[in-house]
């Protein structure tokens, strides 16, 4: 699961989806009379980075209790019953982001720690922990022999974990670099105890490692505070964390520095895991294939395991515009310069190609992604929550109730018409052929419905090998969908985003508050020892910066928002279609 900041709604609707569908697929298989495929299909391992670290924590949590789903036009559940749409559309939102109560009642004592309040974050996660009491044994949950289900959370170390290469020349020369890349696993499952596993049904006693974990993949930097993580430095002696291929091929890892002993706890300063890592597919990936040193078969009649990427903001190539001074010449200006720098070190670091380009590839069968998509033509916007950074999600319940929404409705497209395999794969070896013609994966024709306003469908061909030019044959589902799940997940008016019930007038006067608390504590605890060497220089840069700061701020702010909220409407201004 991707970063996601504020379509982390998104995210969870399309987990909430995958979710029922599996359910419903096991169930099913198992009754009299079911005349579908009957092959095993298991979750063993679940990722993610930022927002999408956060909806794997609380995915993790809900597979082990009954989850009821959310139907558009329907009331929600009740959150005990559903903690992925209650912390993703009802519980957060941009008034709580702005609460003052971290710089208040003592605590600015502290200092500031992120521009944006976190207590309501805490809250949510508090919350998660409070499930319905209906227990669910779900067989498609972890390894197919019973392994617990793994859980995988990216995070940016600031500290950082110090590495060392030997050179030749001087006796004890080395190059020494630090990895900030790191990340926290963790195996959950019924009965599991320790610092590194989580009960499902013993909740009250999950380890606090957990939720910090949960909150630090999350910490988007500056806005959102960092949190503090503790490990066993033994932790990354072992395992591939970091690895080398001779010239062999044989992959070795390398192990840090011994600057404390394997049973010495580590604590460090961790923010968003999609900092350095946004799409951590490549650690979910050595999870299910054994390891860097295995891959999983890409070839269609091959595929066995396979990687989905949930990505709310897939990453479209395009060349940025060059920065400008007014007089048009080429920005190479100081502030310019630290303007787009960590941009560029961000953008730098999630540089990987090699490890995402063959999702794109339509005859490679171990990786795949959903990616929103709707029946508007020409908008830039897919999602409500793309506004604004990815942070538009949280000016309105009607954004983030869209997006999960429509990550229910790309699910289910994605499970109907793309995830699936050719006929001859051995999966489906004990597939009645007599009984496949009515399972075949289809898809919609090209050429037009002939009038009759019904959508026509055709049997989809799938590449049986990865190679280009491939020969195709016709293509099962991977998750068939029964009757009932494939009913269309149709998003009417009731559901559409509404930016015009924005409250601009009330977010100018939160805005504004936040912004003088900020800035007061900055001046008062975090840049008192550099104001106090001039008394009367500092009073006066004190009241200039809540003064004047406050204003700046507020303002650009509200032109921000506006800006989004405009950007919404034009996106959504048509209604969309059935589909």
């Amino acid at each position: 699961m991707a970063g996601a900041i504020s379509a982390g709604a998104y995210t969870a609707g399309a987990i909430d989806f995958l979710i029922e569908a599996l359910d419903d697929y096991t169930t099913e298989k198992a009754r009299p009379g079911w005349t579908g495929p009957t092959h095993d299909v298991f979750v063993p391992v679940i990722g993610g980075a930022s927002a999408g670290g956060m909806t794997a924590g609380l995915t993790a949590l809900s597979l082990f209790r009954e989850l009821s789903h959310v139907r558009p036009g329907e009331p929600p559940p009740k959150p005990e019953e559903n903690r992925l749409y209650s912390s993703w559309v009802d519980d957060i939102s941009m008034n709580r982001l702005l609460e003052v109560t971290d710089l208040s009642r003592g605590r600015e004592m502290n200092g500031v720690m992120s521009a944006l309040c976190c207590d309501v974050l805490d809250e949510i996660l508090d919350d998660a922990f409070e499930l319905t009491k209906q227990e669910r044994s779900r067989p498609w949950v972890g390894g197919p022999h019973g392994d617990a289900l793994k859980v995988i959370l990216t995070v940016s170390n600031l500290r950082g974990v110090p590495y060392a290469f030997r050179l030749l020349g001087d006796a004890g020369a080395a190059y020494g670099m630090l990895n900030h890349a790191d990340y926290v696993e963790f195996d959950v499952s019924p009965g599991s105890g320790g610092t590194s596993h989580v009960d499902p049904l013993d909740l009250a006693n999950a380890p606090s490692s957990f939720k910090a974990a949960c909150l630090a993949t999350g910490a988007f930097p500056i806005g959102l505070a960092p949190r503090l993580l503790t490990q066993r430095y033994g932790a990354y002696a072992h395992g591939h964390r970091v690895v080398y291929r001779d010239k062999t091929g044989q992959f070795h890892p390398i192990p840090p520095e011994k600057c404390l002993s394997e049973d010495a706890d580590y604590t460090f300063v961790a923010v968003d895991g999609g900092m350095i890592d946004n799409e951590p597919f490549e650690l979910v990936r050595r999870a299910l294939s054994g390891g860097p040193a295995h891959s999983n078969e890409r070839a269609g009649v091959d595929a066995t395991k396979a990687v989905l990427l949930i990505d709310p903001f897939p990453n479209t190539p395009k060349l940025p515009a060059l920065r400008k001074l007014p007089n048009g010449q080429p920005d190479r200006s100081l502030l310019g310069t630290l303007k787009t720098l960590l941009p560029t070190l961000v953008g730098q670091a999630r540089f990987k190609p090699d490890e995402l380009a063959p999702i794109l590839d339509e005859n490679v069968y171990s990786r795949f992604v959903i990616a929103p998509s709707r029946n508007e033509k020409g908008s830039d916007l897919a999602i409500a929550c793309g506004a604004l950074g990815g942070f538009g999600g949280f000016l309105h319940h009607s954004f983030r109730r869209h997006d999960y929404l429509l990550g229910r409705r790309n699910a289910q497209a994605f499970l109907r018409w793309t995830f699936g395999l050719p006929e001859t794969n051995p999966l489906f070896e004990e597939f009645d052929a007599s009984r496949r013609p009515d399972w075949y994966v289809t898809g919609p024709k090209k050429a037009s419905d002939g009038g009759n306003g019904e959508r026509q469908l055709e049997i989809k061909s799938f590449a049986v090998s990865d190679e280009p030019g491939s020969p195709e044959e016709k293509g099962l589902p991977i998750i068939p969908l029964t009757e009932r799940m494939k009913a269309p997940i149709e998003i009417e008016d009731a559901d559409r985003p509404r930016p015009e019930q924005v409250d601009l007038d009330q977010l100018r006067l939160l805005i504004d508050r936040r912004a003088g608390h900020v800035l007061q504590t900055l001046a008062d605890r975090d840049l008192a020892p550099y104001l106090s060497r001039s008394p009367l220089v500092g009073w006066i840069l004190r009241k200039a910066a809540v003064a004047y700061g406050r204003r700046i701020v507020t303002n650009a702010g509200l032109e921000q928002i506006k800006a989004s909220l405009d950007q919404i409407k034009k996106a959504f201004s048509v209604i969309e279609g059935k589909r």
